[in-house]
């Protein structure tokens, strides 16, 4: 009996020690895209990750780069670009066919400074 109490006592300790911890990824690893709007979930979680300032944006946009053609199919990745009110340039998410985030870099002369989220 005193092994089922502890055992109930700890369970309920790691059910609340982990429902209190928070993650910043709050998408699935992967997602079933069609064409590059359906990333939007991950560049939007991108957006919140770098702590950019909503008010500076202008417009996202949603493009499928194609990488190269050949009679076995395309080979494609997808990306976000960003663009801001406050500097000539954007934040580009590069992501692969799945919607995973392969890199994300400021380009033009939009420096991360200018668009984060004043503190």
């Amino acid at each position: 009996m005193q092994h089922i109490q502890k055992l109930a006592i700890c369970g309920l300790a790691f059910f609340t020690v982990s429902s209190c911890t928070v993650s910043d990824d709050y998408l699935p690893a992967s997602i079933a895209a069609f064409e590059a709007k359906d990333c939007e979930p991950v560049v939007e979680q991108a957006i919140d990750k770098a702590d950019i300032d909503r008010g500076k944006i202008s417009k996202i946009e949603y493009l499928k780069h194609v990488i190269s053609e050949s009679d076995a199919g395309e080979e494609y990745n997808y990306q976000g670009w960003v663009n801001f009110n406050n500097c000539n340039g954007n934040y580009v998410v590069d992501m692969n066919r799945y919607c995973q985030i392969q890199t994300t870099y400021p380009r033009g002369n939009c420096k991360m400074q200018d668009i984060v989220a004043q503190k």
